[in-house]
């Protein structure tokens, strides 16, 4: 291995000393120009861009958006004080949204950032351009969200005429928005909330928020009739049977015993709004009676009797013996009341709005696993020829689903993680057979064209890029042939071969030689000829 490394880098300083010195520092120039310049390009732009989301009136609310922000994972940076927040200028719509659901306004608007402030411009021209910017920023917030493809914001800001009554006034708001995709009521909550924080609402009465189909998002118009209330209803137990789902999907898929599943809740729920009271009455152990709560009574006593005349006149009487009193009465009446108080004990139950009724609530499941033929495979380890059939016959023969057994811990899974009965739980398996057939050539013929047509063009790149930087080699200049060289050929030639005189009409073997040195040499022929007659004449 490293041989090999070394050869490669063998290879390429070979290639790197074919250059100039010149070329090399090009070259060099030229790379790292380009590489600098990506650097800069990238850094350019990932830096993000901050701007201000908010400046905070204190150390609480400041601590408030804090957590906010990191809960949400926004980035964000702070002044030296920690009241002014700053984050990136992508998250600016999200951030608003966020602050202006919890009652905190992401920023303090103000008419320097819309009007150039000339003497030109009236009071009443600054208000309308304030109500435009805040439109238009306001609709630009909304329309970064992923449902929402275009919003369309109308506000009515009362006037500021300087008054106690002016200042207290609510602002108006509508806002019409076009979907791409369902939007829910919470988040539709979220841009009322937003839009009443915004224009320092105390409530969202004054917001109106309805969709280019014509539905009214917010208020709901159908939230206190029989209509609404069924539908949201209807919503809650959607959103609980989805749950459902997820969670039973979830658990047999941790199984690994299923390709696929399929779950059917039929949930039940109480939305009746119902209340009770239990009364608990006790006394003391060993009492016959409860406490004394409060006591009523009422006596009177009267007495009666025969009396003599008024005066002295009955002193005087002879009477000896005593007279019987039974002419005197006496009277006596009482009259009582007498309230006990046992110990009591007073419970007030209210029935949860959409509770499940587990007893009443069933399930259904179907899992599926797939069996893969593979024609190839089972020619090659002989399962056809086994059954004597061939793959036709053998995919006609199972074509059809095979149910499995389901084990109760299956069962008992599903149970526990809905909370339904046992018996309320239905789970069925099936074995779904499906045949690949013989793929014959691994590519197609189109395939392979193309992939030689790929490796052709990549191959011509590659060949003018390297003639393009091949180093051209100086061609050598040729050296003047002198008298000198050409007896010195000569004379080798005729000792070497014994050469016969040069005649007119026979041709002898120098003769033949020259010659073809004149066809194949004409210019160093005429070269010579030149120094000859330079050497004569000169």
């Amino acid at each position: 291995m490293p041989e090999q490394i070394q050869a490669i880098i063998n290879k390429v300083l070979e290639w790197w000393r074919k250059f100039t010195r010149r070329q090399q520092v090009l070259i060099i120039s030229i790379s790292a120009v380009v590489v600098v310049s990506f650097i800069i390009l990238a850094v350019i732009m990932t830096r993000p861009t901050m701007v201000q989301l908010i400046a905070c009136e204190d150390g609480k609310q400041a601590a408030t958006v804090k957590t906010l922000l990191e809960d949400e994972k926004i980035n964000y940076q702070t002044s030296e004080d920690g009241f002014t927040f700053y984050i990136d200028e992508k998250d600016m719509p999200r951030a608003n949204i966020l602050l202006g659901s919890n009652e905190i306004p992401s920023s303090d608007y103000s008419i320097n950032n819309v009007i150039d402030g000339s003497f030109s411009t009236t009071e009443a021209d600054k208000q309308k351009r304030y109500k435009v910017y805040l439109e238009d920023k306001f609709a630009k917030d909304i329309q970064n969200l992923n449902m929402v493809e275009k919003a369309v914001v109308t506000l009515n800001i009362p006037d500021d005429d300087g008054t106690i009554i002016s200042r207290n006034q609510p602002g108006w708001s509508s806002v019409m928005l076009t979907l791409s995709a369902p939007i829910s009521d919470e988040t539709v909550q979220a841009i009322a909330k937003t839009m009443a924080t915004n224009l320092a609402n105390e409530t969202t009465d004054n917001i109106t928020i309805m969709d280019t189909d014509g539905n009214l998002l917010f208020p709901n118009a159908n939230i206190d009739t029989a209509a609404g209330v069924a539908s949201a209803n209807q919503d809650a137990r959607d959103k609980a049977r989805a749950e459902i789902v997820k969670r039973v999907t979830t658990v047999l898929d941790g199984t690994n015993l299923y390709d696929s599943v399929s779950v059917g809740v039929n949930l039940s729920m109480n939305f009746d709004e119902n209340s009770y009271v239990d009364y608990d009455y006790s006394v003391d152990e060993g009492r016959t009676e409860g406490y004394l709560d409060s006591e009523s009574g009422s006596s009177s006593t009267s007495t009666s009797g025969a009396g003599g005349v008024p005066g002295t006149d009955s002193n005087d009487d002879d009477t000896t013996y005593v007279m019987e009193d039974n002419n005197q009465t006496e009277t006596s009446t009482e009259e009582f009341e007498r309230d006990y108080l046992p110990d009591e004990r007073i419970t007030t139950h209210k029935d949860e709005i959409g509770k499940q009724v587990l007893d009443d609530s069933s399930i259904s499941v179907t899992c599926k696993k797939f069996a893969i033929y593979n024609q190839d495979k089972m020619e090659k380890d002989g399962t056809l020829e086994e059954a004597g059939q061939t793959f036709d016959e053998f995919v006609k023969a199972n074509s059809n689903p095979v149910q499995q057994e389901v084990s109760d811990d299956i069962v008992e899974v599903v149970a526990r993680t809905t909370g339904f009965p046992t018996t309320n739980v239905k789970v069925v398996a099936y074995e779904i057979p499906m045949f690949q057939y013989s793929e014959g050539l691994p590519f197609e013929i189109t395939d392979i064209l193309q992939i030689v047509l790929a490796f052709l063009i990549f191959l011509m790149l590659g060949f003018v890029v390297f003639r393009s930087l091949k180093v051209e080699e100086e061609e050598p200049v040729e050296q003047e042939l002198t008298i000198d060289d050409l007896i010195a050929s000569t004379a080798q030639e005729e000792e070497e071969d014994e050469l016969e005189d040069i005649g007119y009409l026979e041709k002898s073997e120098a003769r033949l030689l020259i010659e073809k040195f004149v066809d194949e040499k004409p210019e160093a022929v005429a070269q010579l000829l030149r120094n000859w007659l330079n050497e004569d004449w000169g």
